[in-house]
């Protein structure tokens, strides 16, 4: 009998796979803070290729996804299956005389989104994102307006890795956090024959159908924490800049690899 199944675990039928083919469609509402670090830090977490800007800018981001595949309607009919929340940094640079983004730390609330995003090359790891949800009446909570204030933080294993405010100040045109770029990331994975991992490659997803709502600017502030099972300290800001929040709308319909240019 041959067993279908785009991941594991595999059936006769398939449909106990975790992670359905692309397309994948994702809408979501995100905060995210601009800050800058040392740029020999983000030297040291970058592969060979990319150079970080020399201000050291990143962004942190966290979002509230939906996401959807065309090929199992069950991502997008179950909340429990679709529905999750990231925290990543980006770090900005240029890589083949381009402007890209660099993913060295993300954390999801969601097996289908750790499981996706390492097939992608992002290094998915789990962990608690919590964000302010905007409001549209009553008095529950904060709408988007200048003056509300929307906090976000992560924590992974038990430790609280970062906490962000955003004061809205205004609603923008044509301005978007630094880090809303295209991104470089690493497919890795071990074997068990050897130390040489059985894959290892830079890849970048194509994305398309990028639909950006109204975007809202204010001022913020981002605290980094420690954890013995993280590196994450090692980028504490060095000052802190704007704030965003915004919601967003794409497709990842595949992607492109490319060989490592040096060790990693």
């Amino acid at each position: 009998m041959t067993l279908a199944g785009w991941t594991l675990p595999q059936t006769r039928t398939g449909r106990a796979s975790t992670v359905p083919p692309p397309p994948w469609h994702y809408s979501g509402d995100i905060i995210a803070v601009d800050f800058t670090v040392d740029p020999v830090r983000v030297e040291e977490i970058v592969p060979v290729g990319f150079s970080p800007r020399g201000d050291g800018s990143c962004t942190f981001f966290f979002c509230d996804w939906c996401s959807a595949a065309d090929r199992d309607p069950r991502v997008k009919d179950d909340p429990i299956k679709g529905q999750y929340k990231e925290a990543y940094v980006t770090l900005n640079g240029i890589f083949d005389g381009r402007p890209f983004g660099r993913v060295p730390y993300i954390w999801v609330d969601s097996e289908l989104s750790l499981l996706r995003g390492q097939i992608q090359g992002f290094p998915k790891k789990l962990g608690e994102i919590h964000m302010t949800r905007a409001i549209e009446i009553g008095k529950g909570g904060v709408r988007k307006a200048p003056g509300e204030r929307f906090a976000a933080h992560v924590s992974g294993l038990g430790r609280r890795l970062a906490n962000a405010t955003v004061t809205l100040e205004e609603a923008v045109t044509g301005a978007m956090p630094a880090g809303a770029l295209p991104q470089i990331h690493t497919r890795l994975w071990p074997s068990l024959a050897n130390d040489q991992p059985a894959v290892h490659e830079l890849s970048m997803v194509t994305v398309t159908g990028v639909e950006i709502g109204t975007v809202w600017r204010g001022k913020a502030a981002l605290d980094i924490g420690a954890s013995e099972f993280e590196e994450l300290d090692l980028l504490a800001p060095r000052s802190v800049g704007p704030g965003w929040v915004y919601p967003m709308a794409f497709s990842v319909v595949g992607g492109t690899t490319m060989p490592l240019r040096g060790a990693p």
